[in-house]
């Protein structure tokens, strides 16, 4: 399914597509969606070495590491951490922008990170009921206008303390 358009003033913004945009801010500042656990296929950068570093904090399963339409799973020790590190004498990464496709299983249940699960939740309702950015306030008249696109806000926001108990979780590399 498709994103809505909230360009689009008929789009129906349910609790469940601010519960979606809630997950993507996590997933923006995170660097990776941390909650469920996921089944994905993710191609990423190479900078050669016996190292790569996945974006991910929670690898649960790796199906496949394929560099050059070659499957190198057999090549390699990996972490729950998200590190894959080729063996010795097993060669080393290639030095290329989306080099390796790794099909792998990550992140982390509810019941597991039940603060990550109640805070997307705690984003979603705020991010529902919330009128919009304020651009323009007066004083005296006390009028307030807000920034919105079809009656949705504009973002969703993550507060310094929402942030703050995200910090576990994000991974700390790579372009932000």
């Amino acid at each position: 399914m498709a994103a809505p358009d909230i360009l689009d003033a008929t789009t129906p913004l349910t609790g469940q597509w601010w519960l979606k945009a809630a997950q993507a801010a996590i997933r923006r500042f995170c660097g990776w969606h941390v909650a469920p656990i996921l089944s994905e296929t993710l191609r990423v950068d190479a900078y050669g070495g016996r190292v790569l570093e996945l974006p991910s904090k929670h690898v649960t399963k790796l199906e496949s590491v394929m560099v050059g339409g070659v499957d190198w799973l057999d090549r390699l020790d990996w972490s729950e951490a998200g590190t894959l590190q080729l063996k010795r004498g097993r060669g080393h990464w290639p030095d290329a922008p989306g080099a390796v496709e790794v099909t792998l299983e990550h992140g982390w249940s509810a019941e597991d990170v039940p603060e990550v699960a109640a805070l997307i939740v705690t984003i979603g309702k705020r991010a529902r009921t919330q009128p919009g950015v304020v651009s323009s306030q007066s004083v005296n008249g006390a009028s307030v206008s807000y920034q919105t696109a079809g009656g949705a806000p504009l973002s969703v926001p993550l507060l310094g303390i929402e942030k703050e108990m995200l910090e576990p979780y994000r991974v700390n590399w790579g372009p932000r």
